[in-house]
């Protein structure tokens, strides 16, 4: 049950973050000011902005994003895609899913 939750809670935030990313923009890096575009993390931390994360959750949710990143890490992955957010926001909601789905 608690994994369970644990997989939402996660799900969640990323979620709220490709939303974030959809709303007000997504830059390279720098975490930027809430409600402007923010790199990856920013908009993580936007997504949960209630200050400290349950480090479950956040265990959780950096394992399957790592694991949906390939080998590469979220900054390579920035480089990578630099033309759009889309692309991290595509990838948030892929991660998100693998959640619901394991």
């Amino acid at each position: 049950m608690r994994d369970t939750r644990l997989k939402r809670q996660a799900a969640e935030i990323l979620l709220r973050a490709a939303d974030y990313i959809r709303r007000y923009g997504w830059q390279e890096e720098g975490m930027g000011k809430p409600g402007a575009p923010r790199c990856s993390m920013g908009a993580l931390d936007s997504a949960c902005p209630r200050g400290e994360w349950d480090p479950a959750v956040a265990e959780l949710l950096y394992e399957t994003l790592n694991g949906q990143l390939g080998g590469l890490s979220l900054t390579q992955y920035n480089h990578k895609f630099l033309q759009s957010g889309e692309n991290v926001a595509r990838l948030y909601e892929r991660t998100a899913k693998a959640l619901a789905n394991g």
